[in-house]
């Protein structure tokens, strides 16, 4: 397909799209490869805090979460995967003075299934909105999408949009807090005032240094940032977090994400005062490492790269014994899957124990590993099968949040 195919298509709003589109949750297109997140080691993540001068999650931090929102801390805030923070101890101070905050996070729509990686930040985000009662901002960035691959269509975009945005919703968000939108569609008005406000402090160096970007790629990604941060700031979304302006002005943001993607928010957090905003504050989650351990990718050739949600139970069941065939000498990477996704503390520190004293068999850790896996999935497409396509349009029509 040439680029001028690409780019040629009519304009059609993802509500447009929408009401003529049917999609199955099916597997993921077996021509969309995706790279699979691989989970750092411990002196990668120091490194990154260091580097961007970042806070990590100390128990202290933990201790005053639960004491002003009455919930135990998130299994991944427990166990070190949401590692590090900027200025959480600012959004909870907000939050103890009963002054407005707000959620933002998003996904690249880029294939018509999520992978178990992907579910990382979306149920995180959805237990902080119930935690913190927090309105939420979901934003679809198919137009970064488009400008990464000059040789994707649009049209399979906006199915992936469409395809992706369920999957999110899957996840259980609180419909009368959350406004999900498609850049494409909404980019315009207030929210693109404030993404010529940003770029015009961002320097094409500092995209260069911050994304390792080159002269090579093409003008529309180095502007993406300034997209993105334009959502960190509450004034983008007038009469949806509120009507008055000064209270959208006073609002401060909370970004869940995983920390690779930090690079795309550096310069927000250097200029958001120098237009008048707020500063937005950032909680870090760990990336799930491959499946099949050290720097793995998920391939269409490799069947046992990755989980999908949309995976039936017997490939799922055929991608773990795969990846971990009996006799294998290492284990670390299914127990590392278990410290995702095992909800008991007390069941994952008999395992580890057993683990670390050579007294679980290989085997055994595997079945353990696929029950836990199966019991997310279920849980999973239980929820996702009841988001219909007006489901969805509720969600993705701007109106004042709750």
């Amino acid at each position: 397909m040439s680029p001028s195919a690409v780019t040629s298509a009519p304009y059609e709003s993802l509500l447009d799209v929408l009401s003529k589109t049917k999609l199955t949750n099916g597997k993921p297109l077996e021509s969309n490869t995706r790279a699979i997140l691989t989970a750092p080691k411990d002196p990668k993540h120091e490194a990154f805090i260091s580097s961007t001068k970042a806070h990590p999650v100390d128990q202290q931090l933990l201790d005053r979460f639960a004491r002003l929102t009455g919930r135990r801390p998130h299994r991944y805030l427990r166990r070190g995967i949401v590692f590090s923070h900027h200025d959480l101890d600012a959004i909870l101070d907000r939050y103890e003075a009963g002054r407005p905050i707000y959620l933002f996070t998003g996904r690249g729509p880029s294939s018509d299934s999520l992978h178990l990686g992907h579910s990382i930040p979306f149920e995180f985000t959805q237990w902080l909105q119930e935690a913190l009662g927090a309105k939420l901002i979901l934003m679809l960035t198919d137009d970064m999408k488009i400008l990464h691959d000059k040789n994707l269509a649009i049209s399979d975009v906006r199915k992936y949009d469409i395809a992706n945005a369920k999957d999110i919703l899957a996840f259980g968000f609180d419909c009368s807090k959350t406004f999900m939108f498609s850049n494409i569609d909404f980019v315009g008005g207030a929210f693109y005032q404030n993404i010529i406000s940003i770029a015009r402090h961002i320097t094409v160096g500092s995209i260069k240094e911050d994304l390792g970007f080159t002269d090579n790629h093409n003008v529309g990604m180095f502007y993406c940032c300034s997209t993105q941060s334009a959502g960190c700031f509450a004034s983008s979304f007038p009469g949806i977090l509120d009507h008055d302006r000064s209270i959208l002005r006073d609002m401060e943001c909370l970004i869940p994400c995983s920390y690779d993607i930090s690079g795309y928010f550096a310069e927000v957090r250097k200029h958001a005062e120098d237009i008048g905003e707020k500063r937005p504050s950032f909680l870090y989650s760990s990336l799930l490492p491959s499946l099949q351990g050290g720097d793995g990718k998920m391939s269409a050739s490799i069947s046992s790269s990755a989980i999908y949600l949309a995976d039936d139970e017997h490939v799922i069941r055929d991608k773990i014994r795969q990846a971990f065939p009996a006799g294998q000498n290492s284990m670390d990477v299914a127990f590392d899957w278990l410290r995702f996704f095992m909800e008991d503390d007390d069941e994952l520190a008999e395992i580890q124990a057993k683990h670390q004293a050579h007294q679980l068999l290989n085997i055994e850790l595997r079945d353990v590993l696929t029950e836990a896996i199966l019991k997310v999935v279920r849980k999973f497409k239980t929820s996702r099968d009841e988001i219909s396509n007006e489901t969805l349009k509720e969600y993705m029509t701007p109106r004042l949040l709750q």
